[in-house]
């Protein structure tokens, strides 16, 4: 059962390179716009749209050292 206080996952794809897509604002996002989403909690999945493999980690850890 999911707890009430958890946010939803926000679904990003990620074309060529690092092209950040979110479907759910139906906009491009730059890595600094997903810095800052992650700094301010908001939880990230991102999957490779051509081959649908996680690359969250990939993409994340990089952008908050």
């Amino acid at each position: 059962m999911a707890s009430k206080n958890a946010s939803p996952i926000r679904s990003l794809r990620r074309y060529a390179g690092t092209r950040l897509f979110d479907p759910g604002s139906q906009a491009y996002l730059s890595v600094g716009d997903l810095e800052l989403l992650v700094r301010q909690g908001v939880r990230v999945s991102v999957r490779d749209a051509a081959t649908g493999q996680d690359v969250t980690d990939e993409v994340v850890r990089p952008n908050l050292q």
